[in-house]
């Protein structure tokens, strides 16, 4: 499907922030299975989704930290958010530690350098956002006591996207 070479990146960075928005809205926070369903938008030699999801893991940040609210402390953030998620072996560490960065830069105001710093990754930097999206997106439902379908729904109208239905959840997209 989205495979093609001729594939229009601005339409395959929307889809991959669709795809794993809809499957957080559907109840679905397996890193793994996240990691599917963003597969399709990596296309070899044509686009890349890592900054669609430190986009959708920025926004993430911001409804969990928004301005003059508590701010996240980074030690045991990981241990806290993603305690299901094995980090085994430094490298792993180093870059999963390297997307949440970058996804607090970027809600900050900065665009890191990510060509530089994590274009040859195997496996790619967007690998590795997913657990930066599933971190912020889990803390913004703990700080604002609300269900991840929930969390995942408003950052969708916070980047402009539409998500397939999702049942009650929209009911509580609004504050």
């Amino acid at each position: 499907m989205a495979k093609r070479q001729g594939a229009d990146p601005d339409a395959l960075h929307r889809k991959a922030q669709t795809a794993i928005l809809s499957e957080l809205a559907g109840g679905n926070d397996d890193a793994f299975e996240l990691m599917l369903s963003v597969r399709p938008y990596d296309v070899r030699g044509h686009f890349t989704p890592d900054v669609a999801l430190l986009e959708v893991a920025a926004a993430a940040l911001g409804l969990a930290c928004p301005p003059g609210s508590e701010r996240l402390e980074y030690e045991g953030l990981t241990d806290r958010y993603l305690s299901d998620y094995v980090l085994d072996g430094r490298t792993v560490r180093r870059r999963t530690q390297y997307a949440i960065y970058a996804a607090a830069c970027m809600r900050g105001g900065l665009h890191p350098e990510l060509l530089m710093e994590a274009g040859t990754w195997q496996p790619q930097l967007w690998t590795y956002a997913v657990s930066a999206v599933l971190l912020y997106c889990r803390a913004a439902a703990e700080r604002l006591d609300l269900p991840m379908a929930v969390i995942a729904l408003r950052v969708a109208d916070e980047l402009g996207l539409e998500l397939p239905a999702t049942g009650g959840a929209s009911e509580q997209l609004l504050p």
